[in-house]
Protein backbone atom coordinates (compact mmCIF):
# COMPACT_ATOMS: atom_id res chain seq x y z
CA UNK A 1 0.00 0.00 0.00
CA UNK A 2 2.91 2.19 0.41
CA UNK A 3 4.10 1.99 -3.00
CA UNK A 4 0.80 2.81 -4.12
CA UNK A 5 0.60 6.24 -2.44
CA UNK A 6 3.95 7.09 -3.69
CA UNK A 7 2.76 6.17 -7.05
CA UNK A 8 0.02 8.91 -6.44
CA UNK A 9 2.37 11.06 -5.04
CA UNK A 10 5.04 10.77 -8.24
CA UNK A 11 2.04 11.11 -10.48
CA UNK A 12 0.59 13.86 -8.76
CA UNK A 13 3.29 16.35 -8.65
CA UNK A 14 4.00 19.99 -9.37
CA UNK A 15 0.92 21.53 -10.67
CA UNK A 16 -1.54 18.87 -11.17
CA UNK A 17 -1.13 17.84 -7.22
CA UNK A 18 -1.51 21.61 -6.77
CA UNK A 19 -5.01 21.93 -9.06
CA UNK A 20 -5.63 18.93 -7.09
CA UNK A 21 -5.53 20.29 -3.80
CA UNK A 22 -7.15 23.79 -4.66
CA UNK A 23 -10.23 21.87 -5.99
CA UNK A 24 -10.63 19.62 -2.52
CA UNK A 25 -9.86 23.04 -0.84
CA UNK A 26 -12.93 24.69 -2.49
CA UNK A 27 -15.20 21.95 -1.74
CA UNK A 28 -14.35 22.42 1.86
CA UNK A 29 -14.84 26.15 1.67
CA UNK A 30 -18.17 25.85 0.27
CA UNK A 31 -19.06 23.65 2.99
CA UNK A 32 -17.46 25.59 5.71
CA UNK A 33 -19.22 29.09 4.54
CA UNK A 34 -22.24 27.62 4.22
CA UNK A 35 -23.22 28.42 8.25
CA UNK A 36 -21.49 32.14 8.67
CA UNK A 37 -22.74 33.56 5.28
CA UNK A 38 -26.49 32.56 6.01
CA UNK A 39 -26.14 34.65 9.37
CA UNK A 40 -26.03 37.88 7.87
CA UNK A 41 -29.02 36.73 5.62
CA UNK A 42 -31.27 36.22 8.01
CA UNK A 43 -33.14 39.57 8.61
CA UNK A 44 -33.88 40.04 4.99
CA UNK A 45 -34.56 36.13 4.35
CA UNK A 46 -37.27 36.28 7.65
CA UNK A 47 -38.69 39.42 6.03
CA UNK A 48 -39.45 37.30 2.52
CA UNK A 49 -40.60 34.17 3.76
CA UNK A 50 -42.47 35.28 6.37
CA UNK A 51 -40.37 33.02 8.68
CA UNK A 52 -40.39 32.55 12.62
CA UNK A 53 -37.73 32.70 14.86
CA UNK A 54 -37.66 28.90 15.13
CA UNK A 55 -37.45 28.67 11.70
CA UNK A 56 -34.42 30.97 11.47
CA UNK A 57 -32.83 28.75 14.50
CA UNK A 58 -33.49 25.44 12.41
CA UNK A 59 -32.15 26.98 8.82
CA UNK A 60 -28.97 27.45 10.71
CA UNK A 61 -29.04 24.19 12.91
CA UNK A 62 -30.73 22.05 10.59
CA UNK A 63 -27.26 21.91 8.37
CA UNK A 64 -24.96 21.35 10.91
CA UNK A 65 -27.05 19.01 12.65
CA UNK A 66 -27.27 16.85 9.44
CA UNK A 67 -23.56 17.55 8.95
CA UNK A 68 -23.04 16.26 12.64
CA UNK A 69 -24.97 12.83 11.77
CA UNK A 70 -23.85 12.21 8.29
CA UNK A 71 -20.08 12.77 9.19
CA UNK A 72 -19.02 9.31 10.06
CA UNK A 73 -21.19 7.46 7.83
CA UNK A 74 -19.71 9.50 5.00
CA UNK A 75 -16.31 8.54 5.82
CA UNK A 76 -17.06 4.81 5.96
CA UNK A 77 -18.44 5.00 2.88
CA UNK A 78 -15.06 6.40 1.50
CA UNK A 79 -13.43 3.91 2.73
CA UNK A 80 -15.52 1.72 0.73
CA UNK A 81 -16.46 3.15 -2.09
CA UNK A 82 -13.53 5.20 -2.85
CA UNK A 83 -13.08 8.89 -1.74
CA UNK A 84 -12.80 10.26 -5.15
CA UNK A 85 -16.54 8.43 -5.99
CA UNK A 86 -17.93 10.00 -2.74
CA UNK A 87 -16.11 13.44 -3.08
CA UNK A 88 -17.20 13.73 -6.13
CA UNK A 89 -20.91 12.40 -5.38
CA UNK A 90 -20.90 14.33 -2.68
CA UNK A 91 -19.93 17.97 -3.87
CA UNK A 92 -22.79 17.13 -6.80
CA UNK A 93 -25.49 16.76 -4.16
CA UNK A 94 -24.21 19.90 -2.18
CA UNK A 95 -25.12 21.85 -5.59
CA UNK A 96 -28.08 20.68 -5.82
CA UNK A 97 -29.32 21.16 -2.30
CA UNK A 98 -28.16 24.74 -3.08
CA UNK A 99 -30.35 25.29 -5.68
CA UNK A 100 -33.44 24.27 -4.09
CA UNK A 101 -32.29 26.34 -0.99
CA UNK A 102 -32.45 29.86 -3.37
CA UNK A 103 -35.89 28.28 -4.78
CA UNK A 104 -36.91 27.56 -1.69
CA UNK A 105 -41.22 29.01 -1.97
CA UNK A 106 -41.20 28.85 1.97
CA UNK A 107 -39.10 28.52 5.38
CA UNK A 108 -39.78 24.95 5.51
CA UNK A 109 -39.09 24.00 2.36
CA UNK A 110 -35.64 25.77 3.14
CA UNK A 111 -35.27 23.48 6.14
CA UNK A 112 -35.69 20.92 4.41
CA UNK A 113 -33.17 21.92 1.93
CA UNK A 114 -30.19 23.11 4.30
CA UNK A 115 -30.68 19.56 5.58
CA UNK A 116 -29.59 17.94 2.53
CA UNK A 117 -27.50 20.34 2.08
CA UNK A 118 -25.91 19.33 5.24
CA UNK A 119 -25.85 15.87 4.57
CA UNK A 120 -24.43 15.95 1.15
CA UNK A 121 -21.74 17.73 2.86
CA UNK A 122 -20.60 14.86 5.03
CA UNK A 123 -20.30 12.75 2.58
CA UNK A 124 -17.67 15.34 1.20
CA UNK A 125 -15.77 16.31 3.92
CA UNK A 126 -14.18 13.23 4.99
CA UNK A 127 -12.73 12.80 2.25
CA UNK A 128 -10.74 15.68 2.10
CA UNK A 129 -7.70 14.68 4.35
CA UNK A 130 -7.95 11.42 2.87
CA UNK A 131 -6.84 13.14 -0.21
CA UNK A 132 -4.38 15.28 1.58
CA UNK A 133 -2.98 12.01 3.02
CA UNK A 134 -2.85 10.30 0.31
CA UNK A 135 -1.38 13.16 -2.33
CA UNK A 136 1.49 14.11 0.36
CA UNK A 137 3.74 12.34 2.22
CA UNK A 138 3.84 12.81 5.84
CA UNK A 139 6.82 15.09 5.69
CA UNK A 140 4.87 17.66 2.74
CA UNK A 141 1.52 17.46 4.68
CA UNK A 142 1.90 20.41 7.42
CA UNK A 143 1.57 22.89 4.60
CA UNK A 144 -1.60 21.42 2.85
CA UNK A 145 -3.14 20.71 6.75
CA UNK A 146 -2.37 24.11 7.78
CA UNK A 147 -4.44 25.60 4.23
CA UNK A 148 -7.59 22.90 5.31
CA UNK A 149 -7.43 24.13 9.01
CA UNK A 150 -6.72 28.09 7.94
CA UNK A 151 -10.14 27.35 6.47
CA UNK A 152 -12.25 27.15 9.36
CA UNK A 153 -11.51 30.76 10.82
CA UNK A 154 -11.50 32.29 6.97
CA UNK A 155 -14.68 30.88 5.67
CA UNK A 156 -16.30 32.33 9.24
CA UNK A 157 -15.36 35.38 8.66
CA UNK A 158 -15.74 35.77 4.74
CA UNK A 159 -18.92 34.70 5.27
CA UNK A 160 -20.22 38.36 7.00
CA UNK A 161 -18.61 39.86 4.00
CA UNK A 162 -19.42 37.96 0.95
CA UNK A 163 -23.31 38.03 2.53
CA UNK A 164 -23.74 41.15 2.74
CA UNK A 165 -21.92 41.96 -0.61
CA UNK A 166 -23.85 39.82 -2.32
CA UNK A 167 -27.22 41.00 -1.10
CA UNK A 168 -25.73 44.59 -2.52
CA UNK A 169 -25.40 43.28 -6.06
CA UNK A 170 -29.01 41.86 -5.81
CA UNK A 171 -28.27 39.92 -9.54
CA UNK A 172 -31.62 40.09 -11.60
CA UNK A 173 -33.53 40.53 -7.76
CA UNK A 174 -32.81 37.50 -6.48
CA UNK A 175 -31.47 39.20 -2.98
CA UNK A 176 -30.58 36.38 -0.27
CA UNK A 177 -31.48 33.73 -2.95
CA UNK A 178 -27.76 34.57 -4.82
CA UNK A 179 -26.66 33.64 -1.40
CA UNK A 180 -27.13 30.06 -1.96
CA UNK A 181 -26.92 30.08 -6.27
CA UNK A 182 -23.71 31.05 -5.91
CA UNK A 183 -22.50 27.59 -4.39
CA UNK A 184 -23.90 25.67 -7.82
CA UNK A 185 -21.07 27.24 -10.64
CA UNK A 186 -18.59 26.60 -8.15
CA UNK A 187 -19.26 23.18 -6.86
CA UNK A 188 -19.81 22.02 -10.55
CA UNK A 189 -16.20 23.75 -11.79
CA UNK A 190 -15.13 21.81 -8.49
CA UNK A 191 -16.97 18.31 -10.02
CA UNK A 192 -15.20 18.53 -13.44
CA UNK A 193 -11.81 19.12 -11.92
CA UNK A 194 -12.34 16.20 -9.34
CA UNK A 195 -12.94 13.84 -12.08
CA UNK A 196 -9.65 14.97 -14.32
CA UNK A 197 -7.68 15.17 -11.01
CA UNK A 198 -8.28 13.48 -8.19
CA UNK A 199 -6.51 10.37 -7.49
CA UNK A 200 -9.16 7.26 -6.24
CA UNK A 201 -8.07 5.30 -3.25
CA UNK A 202 -9.81 3.46 -0.75
CA UNK A 203 -9.22 1.21 2.50
CA UNK A 204 -8.49 -2.47 0.88
CA UNK A 205 -9.52 -4.10 4.25
CA UNK A 206 -13.03 -2.07 4.03
CA UNK A 207 -15.40 -5.28 4.12
CA UNK A 208 -18.84 -3.34 4.84
CA UNK A 209 -21.27 -0.35 6.13
CA UNK A 210 -21.90 -0.87 9.67
CA UNK A 211 -25.85 0.26 9.33
CA UNK A 212 -26.33 -1.06 13.30
CA UNK A 213 -23.46 2.15 14.06
CA UNK A 214 -24.90 4.53 11.39
CA UNK A 215 -28.21 4.18 12.87
CA UNK A 216 -26.91 4.41 16.88
CA UNK A 217 -24.68 7.31 16.19
CA UNK A 218 -27.20 9.04 14.46
CA UNK A 219 -29.78 8.18 16.87
CA UNK A 220 -27.76 9.52 19.70
CA UNK A 221 -26.49 12.41 18.33
CA UNK A 222 -29.80 13.42 17.42
CA UNK A 223 -31.47 13.14 21.14
CA UNK A 224 -28.46 15.19 22.25
CA UNK A 225 -28.48 17.87 19.91
CA UNK A 226 -32.09 18.33 19.43
CA UNK A 227 -32.77 19.74 22.98
CA UNK A 228 -29.35 21.72 22.92
CA UNK A 229 -30.32 23.25 19.30
CA UNK A 230 -33.91 24.55 20.52
CA UNK A 231 -33.29 25.56 23.88
CA UNK A 232 -32.99 29.31 22.91
CA UNK A 233 -37.05 28.84 22.03
CA UNK A 234 -37.70 28.37 25.70
CA UNK A 235 -38.18 29.55 28.56
CA UNK A 236 -36.68 26.79 30.40
CA UNK A 237 -35.83 23.37 30.94
CA UNK A 238 -38.82 21.35 30.87
CA UNK A 239 -38.81 17.07 31.73
CA UNK A 240 -38.33 16.12 28.04
CA UNK A 241 -34.94 17.89 27.65
CA UNK A 242 -33.28 16.16 30.30
CA UNK A 243 -34.90 12.61 29.22
CA UNK A 244 -34.12 13.44 25.91
CA UNK A 245 -30.56 14.15 26.72
CA UNK A 246 -30.05 10.94 28.91
CA UNK A 247 -31.38 9.00 26.08
CA UNK A 248 -28.90 10.31 23.83
CA UNK A 249 -26.19 9.50 26.32
CA UNK A 250 -27.58 5.78 26.97
CA UNK A 251 -27.74 5.35 22.78
CA UNK A 252 -24.11 6.49 22.58
CA UNK A 253 -22.83 4.76 25.01
CA UNK A 254 -24.42 1.73 23.35
CA UNK A 255 -22.95 2.83 19.79
CA UNK A 256 -19.81 2.85 21.63
CA UNK A 257 -20.18 -0.82 23.26
CA UNK A 258 -21.27 -2.05 19.42
CA UNK A 259 -18.15 -0.85 17.95
CA UNK A 260 -16.27 -2.67 20.56
CA UNK A 261 -17.73 -5.64 19.14
CA UNK A 262 -18.35 -5.32 15.48
CA UNK A 263 -15.61 -6.31 13.03
CA UNK A 264 -15.79 -3.45 10.93
CA UNK A 265 -16.58 -1.22 13.13
CA UNK A 266 -18.14 2.80 11.58
CA UNK A 267 -15.91 4.35 14.28
CA UNK A 268 -11.93 2.97 14.45
CA UNK A 269 -11.90 2.33 18.30
CA UNK A 270 -8.16 2.17 18.03
CA UNK A 271 -8.31 5.87 17.27
CA UNK A 272 -8.60 6.51 21.02
CA UNK A 273 -5.64 4.61 22.29
CA UNK A 274 -3.94 7.59 21.06
CA UNK A 275 -3.58 10.26 24.03
CA UNK A 276 -2.96 13.04 21.67
CA UNK A 277 -6.80 12.11 20.06
CA UNK A 278 -8.76 11.98 22.87
CA UNK A 279 -6.85 16.11 24.13
CA UNK A 280 -6.73 17.18 20.52
CA UNK A 281 -10.83 16.39 20.57
CA UNK A 282 -11.55 17.87 23.90
CA UNK A 283 -9.48 21.03 23.19
CA UNK A 284 -11.42 20.86 19.61
CA UNK A 285 -14.69 20.74 21.57
CA UNK A 286 -13.91 23.65 23.86
CA UNK A 287 -12.49 25.65 21.61
CA UNK A 288 -15.21 26.06 18.93
CA UNK A 289 -18.12 26.02 20.90
CA UNK A 290 -17.23 29.61 21.85
CA UNK A 291 -16.04 30.72 18.98
CA UNK A 292 -18.64 29.94 16.65
CA UNK A 293 -21.35 31.31 19.47
CA UNK A 294 -19.50 34.15 19.39
CA UNK A 295 -19.86 34.94 15.46
CA UNK A 296 -23.83 34.15 15.56
CA UNK A 297 -24.61 36.97 18.96
CA UNK A 298 -21.86 39.32 17.60
CA UNK A 299 -23.56 39.29 14.06
CA UNK A 300 -27.00 40.14 16.28
CA UNK A 301 -25.27 42.88 18.46
CA UNK A 302 -24.10 44.80 15.55
CA UNK A 303 -27.07 44.75 13.65
CA UNK A 304 -29.58 44.53 15.73
CA UNK A 305 -28.19 46.00 18.99
CA UNK A 306 -25.82 48.75 17.35
CA UNK A 307 -28.04 49.56 13.62
CA UNK A 308 -25.01 48.47 11.89
CA UNK A 309 -25.84 47.32 8.01
CA UNK A 310 -25.03 43.99 6.93
CA UNK A 311 -21.87 45.32 5.38
CA UNK A 312 -20.62 47.58 7.68
CA UNK A 313 -21.13 44.55 10.31
CA UNK A 314 -19.94 42.42 7.97
CA UNK A 315 -16.47 44.36 7.75
CA UNK A 316 -15.63 44.89 11.35
CA UNK A 317 -14.82 40.89 10.97
CA UNK A 318 -12.31 41.34 7.86
CA UNK A 319 -9.40 41.91 10.25
CA UNK A 320 -10.33 38.47 11.99
CA UNK A 321 -10.61 37.04 8.35
CA UNK A 322 -6.89 38.59 7.87
CA UNK A 323 -5.57 37.39 10.65
CA UNK A 324 -6.15 33.70 10.76
CA UNK A 325 -4.89 32.69 7.58
CA UNK A 326 -1.44 34.45 8.55
CA UNK A 327 -1.13 33.11 12.20
CA UNK A 328 -2.33 29.61 11.00
CA UNK A 329 0.55 29.82 8.47
CA UNK A 330 3.05 30.99 10.60
CA UNK A 331 2.23 29.03 13.47
CA UNK A 332 2.08 25.38 11.89
CA UNK A 333 4.80 26.04 10.06
CA UNK A 334 7.40 27.90 12.09
CA UNK A 335 6.39 27.97 15.56
CA UNK A 336 4.90 24.44 16.00
CA UNK A 337 8.04 22.77 15.00
CA UNK A 338 9.78 24.80 17.48
CA UNK A 339 7.62 24.98 20.72
CA UNK A 340 5.16 22.08 20.16
CA UNK A 341 1.34 22.36 22.24
CA UNK A 342 2.80 25.44 23.26
CA UNK A 343 1.67 27.61 20.12
CA UNK A 344 -1.94 26.26 20.85
CA UNK A 345 -1.68 27.22 24.71
CA UNK A 346 -0.37 31.16 23.56
CA UNK A 347 -3.26 31.22 20.72
CA UNK A 348 -5.71 30.55 23.45
CA UNK A 349 -4.58 32.87 25.84
CA UNK A 350 -4.41 35.56 22.50
CA UNK A 351 -8.05 34.33 21.48
CA UNK A 352 -8.93 35.19 25.21
CA UNK A 353 -7.41 38.73 25.61
CA UNK A 354 -9.26 39.47 22.21
CA UNK A 355 -12.73 38.16 24.33
CA UNK A 356 -11.99 40.50 26.97
CA UNK A 357 -11.07 43.53 24.88
CA UNK A 358 -14.74 43.07 22.99
CA UNK A 359 -16.57 42.49 26.44
CA UNK A 360 -15.18 45.47 27.90
CA UNK A 361 -15.97 47.30 25.36
CA UNK A 362 -19.78 45.68 24.46
CA UNK A 363 -20.71 46.32 28.30
CA UNK A 364 -19.87 50.11 27.38
CA UNK A 365 -22.02 49.89 23.88
CA UNK A 366 -23.78 52.94 23.07
CA UNK A 367 -25.27 53.72 19.94
CA UNK A 368 -22.45 55.61 18.87
CA UNK A 369 -20.00 52.70 19.10
CA UNK A 370 -18.41 51.99 16.22
CA UNK A 371 -15.89 49.84 14.07
CA UNK A 372 -13.07 52.06 15.82
CA UNK A 373 -14.18 51.14 19.69
CA UNK A 374 -14.47 46.73 18.32
CA UNK A 375 -11.43 46.79 15.51
CA UNK A 376 -8.66 45.82 18.17
CA UNK A 377 -10.42 43.33 19.63
CA UNK A 378 -11.43 41.79 16.46
CA UNK A 379 -7.92 41.85 15.30
CA UNK A 380 -6.09 40.36 18.38
CA UNK A 381 -9.57 37.43 18.90
CA UNK A 382 -8.74 35.94 14.85
CA UNK A 383 -4.93 36.12 15.63
CA UNK A 384 -5.58 33.76 18.38
CA UNK A 385 -8.00 31.63 16.77
CA UNK A 386 -4.87 31.69 13.87
CA UNK A 387 -2.80 30.42 16.43
CA UNK A 388 -4.52 27.82 17.57
CA UNK A 389 -6.69 26.03 14.43
CA UNK A 390 -3.77 24.52 12.08
CA UNK A 391 -1.18 23.26 15.19
CA UNK A 392 -4.52 21.73 16.78
CA UNK A 393 -5.34 19.93 13.57
CA UNK A 394 -1.54 18.39 12.80
CA UNK A 395 -1.54 17.24 16.95
CA UNK A 396 -4.26 15.70 16.94
CA UNK A 397 -4.11 13.40 13.65
CA UNK A 398 -0.48 13.09 13.14
CA UNK A 399 -0.22 9.44 14.55
CA UNK A 400 -3.56 8.45 12.92
CA UNK A 401 -2.92 5.83 10.11
CA UNK A 402 -3.38 6.40 6.67
CA UNK A 403 -5.82 3.53 6.46
CA UNK A 404 -8.18 5.00 9.08
CA UNK A 405 -8.12 8.39 7.23
CA UNK A 406 -11.73 8.11 6.71
CA UNK A 407 -12.38 7.77 10.07
CA UNK A 408 -10.42 9.69 11.69
CA UNK A 409 -10.95 12.71 9.50
CA UNK A 410 -14.65 12.35 9.74
CA UNK A 411 -14.34 12.01 13.94
CA UNK A 412 -12.31 15.30 13.97
CA UNK A 413 -14.64 17.10 11.66
CA UNK A 414 -17.66 15.81 13.57
CA UNK A 415 -16.55 17.11 16.93
CA UNK A 416 -16.35 20.87 14.83
CA UNK A 417 -19.90 20.44 13.67
CA UNK A 418 -21.23 19.32 17.24
CA UNK A 419 -19.46 22.34 18.50
CA UNK A 420 -20.58 24.16 16.10
CA UNK A 421 -24.12 23.07 17.43
CA UNK A 422 -23.42 23.07 20.75
CA UNK A 423 -21.87 26.60 20.64
CA UNK A 424 -25.02 28.04 18.60
CA UNK A 425 -27.60 26.32 20.96
CA UNK A 426 -25.64 27.24 24.72
CA UNK A 427 -24.15 30.92 23.43
CA UNK A 428 -27.09 31.84 21.64
CA UNK A 429 -30.08 30.67 24.35
CA UNK A 430 -27.83 32.72 26.82
CA UNK A 431 -27.42 35.75 24.61
CA UNK A 432 -31.32 35.90 23.46
CA UNK A 433 -32.59 34.97 26.83
CA UNK A 434 -30.95 38.29 27.98
CA UNK A 435 -32.28 40.46 24.82
CA UNK A 436 -35.90 39.78 25.44
CA UNK A 437 -37.94 42.50 26.41
CA UNK A 438 -35.73 45.20 25.70
CA UNK A 439 -37.31 49.03 24.83
CA UNK A 440 -37.08 49.41 20.82
CA UNK A 441 -34.94 52.49 20.90
CA UNK A 442 -31.23 53.18 19.80
CA UNK A 443 -30.02 53.72 23.32
CA UNK A 444 -31.55 50.79 24.69
CA UNK A 445 -31.11 48.57 22.55
CA UNK A 446 -27.31 49.03 22.14
CA UNK A 447 -26.82 49.04 26.52
CA UNK A 448 -29.30 45.43 26.31
CA UNK A 449 -27.24 43.90 23.56
CA UNK A 450 -24.05 45.17 24.81
CA UNK A 451 -24.83 43.99 27.97
CA UNK A 452 -26.20 40.51 26.25
CA UNK A 453 -22.85 40.19 24.08
CA UNK A 454 -20.34 41.02 27.29
CA UNK A 455 -22.11 38.21 28.88
CA UNK A 456 -21.39 35.44 25.84
CA UNK A 457 -18.02 36.49 26.10
CA UNK A 458 -17.37 36.28 29.32
CA UNK A 459 -19.31 32.35 29.49
CA UNK A 460 -16.89 32.04 25.93
CA UNK A 461 -13.95 32.85 28.19
CA UNK A 462 -14.49 30.15 30.48
CA UNK A 463 -14.92 28.00 28.08
CA UNK A 464 -11.51 28.67 26.70
CA UNK A 465 -9.75 28.36 30.28
CA UNK A 466 -10.73 24.99 30.61
CA UNK A 467 -9.49 24.42 27.04
CA UNK A 468 -5.98 25.63 28.39
CA UNK A 469 -6.07 22.96 30.91
CA UNK A 470 -7.05 20.21 28.39
CA UNK A 471 -4.18 21.20 26.02
CA UNK A 472 -1.84 19.36 28.80
CA UNK A 473 -3.02 16.28 27.41
CA UNK A 474 -1.48 16.93 23.63
CA UNK A 475 1.98 16.25 22.97
CA UNK A 476 4.66 18.39 23.85
CA UNK A 477 6.08 18.08 20.11
CA UNK A 478 4.82 17.17 17.11
CA UNK A 479 5.81 13.75 16.08
CA UNK A 480 6.96 12.11 13.04
CA UNK A 481 5.03 10.49 10.73
CA UNK A 482 5.12 7.16 9.06
CA UNK A 483 1.12 6.57 8.72
CA UNK A 484 0.53 3.46 5.87
CA UNK A 485 -1.19 4.06 2.72
CA UNK A 486 -4.17 3.60 1.70
CA UNK A 487 -4.83 1.14 -0.84
CA UNK A 488 -5.27 2.58 -4.33
CA UNK A 489 -8.04 1.25 -7.15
Amino acid sequence: MASTTAAHQARLSGRARSLALLTILLAAFLDLIGVTIVNVVLPPLQADLDASPAHLQWIQAGYTLAFALGMISGARLGDLLGHKRVFIAGIAGFATASALCGMAAGPGMLVGARVLQGLFAAAMIPQVLSQIQVMYAPRERGGPMAAFAALAGLAATLGPIAGPALLEWDLWGTGWRLVFWVNVPLAVLAVVASVKLLPDSRDASAARLDLVGVALSAAGLLLVLYPLITAADRSGWPLWTWLCLGAGLAVLAGFVAWERRVDAPLVQMSLFRFRSVNGGLLVQLLFFVPTMGFFMVFMLFLQQGLGMSPMRSGLIMLPWSVAVPVLATVSAAVLLPRIGRATVQIGLVVMAVGFTILAIQSAGATSGTGWTDLVWGVLVGGAGMGMVVAPLLQLTLNDVPVTDAGSGSALYNTVTQLAASVGVAVIGTFFFTRVRGIEQTPPALAEGFGDAQAGSLWLGLALLAVAFAATFLLPRKPAASSAPALQGE
